[in-house]
């Protein structure tokens, strides 16, 4: 039942035909695991978390390894599951252009916080990435809808971006996550992150 209906909320996002419509999306499955497993393995995050003092020492892995880290399970579980649903339907849609997204946005958004944060020192999260591959299904998906004259299509796309455009709004406004408790986590919210991702996102949904 519920992967019925995650099925009807993605089908605008999701439009494929024939073997692509039914291929399993294993590597959004895998990167998805992959936080899983470090998060349950709390003493590898140290090690693999953007960290200013780390990277300008030479270990330039954080600058990716950084983003599937998490600090409390609050953080890890919006993160991860928005992870896995906006992955399945950028996989689904193409697979070259998801990872190319997830790699440019990974790298993107380490590089945005290290020149223009420079009071953050250290970060972690996949929200950034998150914000990414909705850019990546918005451009996609509007894209489509335009090319197809599909109105409703539009404006599903449209309401999105504006729900995701008051999200940021309301991040710079007051300095807190929606959705990850800020105070419980640990957390601060880094708005100019989910900016930069879903940057990366629009250019790669465009190309």
């Amino acid at each position: 039942m519920f992967h019925d209906a995650l099925q009807q909320l993605l089908k605008p996002f999701s439009r494929q035909s024939g073997s692509k419509a039914r291929r399993t999306p294993c590597a959004s499955l895998l990167l998805s695991a992959g936080a899983v497993v470090l998060f349950v393995l709390p003493s590898l995050a140290a090690r693999l978390q953007f960290d200013r003092s780390a990277i300008a020492g030479g270990e330039l892995w954080r600058l990716f390894s950084g983003h599937w880290v998490h600090y409390s399970f609050d953080h890890f579980f919006w993160d991860v599951l928005a992870f896995g649903v906006l992955g399945l339907a950028a996989e689904r849609r193409s697979c070259s252009r998801f990872l190319v997204c997830v790699a440019a946005s990974t790298l993107a958004i380490s590089l945005a916080v290290w020149f223009w944060l420079p009071g953050v020192t250290d970060y972690r999260g996949l929200s950034g990435v998150d914000s990414a591959l909705f850019g990546l299904l918005f451009m996609e998906t509007w894209s489509d809808a335009d090319l197809a004259g599909e109105r409703r299509q539009s404006a599903v796309a449209a309401v999105c971006f504006a729900v995701f455009v008051v999200k940021i709004c309301f991040e710079l406004a007051t300095g807190t996550n929606l959705f990850v408790h800020s105070a419980g986590s640990g957390t601060i919210a880094v708005p100019l992150a989910h900016i930069a991702g879903a940057g990366v996102g629009f250019l790669v949904g465009r190309l």
